[in-house]
């Protein structure tokens, strides 16, 4: 369920850079959450410059933005957790300035999202919920946490 969105201008991120930040962010997510890591998704977007403003002007400069959605309920302080690992691990990963990176998280209540055939569970109630899934969606969540 949990899906971040990275946008920066085309070029900014390598293939290594993309794909160390995809790990980053599933290791942080799940290790503040608890969640599976079969529930976590990232997608990068690549934004042509001229159509990337900020402040209302065309951006100059560097700026990468992340953008959370997550299962509603989870602290204040897990939430704060999980922007700061964030803004430390893709600044440390892309030589950033943190002043440069903005990340955002957004509820969204679990019984608005379905995935794997099925309203995903409200977080602490996952392992019920894998237990009552078909044998693809068992097999597909194998296949992703390992």
């Amino acid at each position: 369920m949990p899906t971040y969105v990275v946008t920066s201008t085309p070029q900014r991120l390598s293939k290594d850079n993309k794909a160390a930040i995809a790990n980053h962010i599933t290791d942080i997510h799940c290790s503040v959450t608890g969640a599976p890591r079969y529930f976590v998704q990232i997608l990068f977007n690549d934004v042509p410059s001229e159509n990337y403003f900020l402040a209302g002007k065309l951006l100059e400069e560097d700026n990468i933005y992340v953008h959370g959605h997550i299962r509603e309920g989870r602290t204040t302080e897990a939430k704060q957790q999980i922007m700061t690992d964030i803004m430390n691990a893709v600044a440390s990963e892309t030589g950033a300035d943190p002043s440069c990176l903005q990340v955002y998280i957004t509820d969204i209540p679990a019984s608005q999202v379905a995935e794997f055939g099925s309203v995903v569970p409200e977080p602490g109630e996952e392992q019920a919920w894998e237990d009552a899934q078909s044998s693809a969606a068992k097999e597909r969540m194998a296949r992703l946490n390992a």
